[in-house]
């Protein structure tokens, strides 16, 4: 797998992500869910800023 793959597939999460913490958000009362998906995501966006800076 090369980078740009990678990079593609590490931005594909980060979506699922999003999507994923946005309907956690108003679909329960409890945040804890929302605040560990939305932190998964961030963490898989920062990983592929990385790759994107630094290779």
């Amino acid at each position: 797998m090369n980078k740009t793959q990678l990079r593609m597939l590490l931005n594909t999460l980060f979506l699922l992500g999003f999507i994923t913490a946005f309907i956690i958000y108003f679909a329960t009362p409890d945040r804890t869910p929302f605040f560990i998906v939305c932190g998964i995501s961030i963490v898989i966006k920062l990983v592929e800023y990385g790759i994107r800076f630094f290779g």
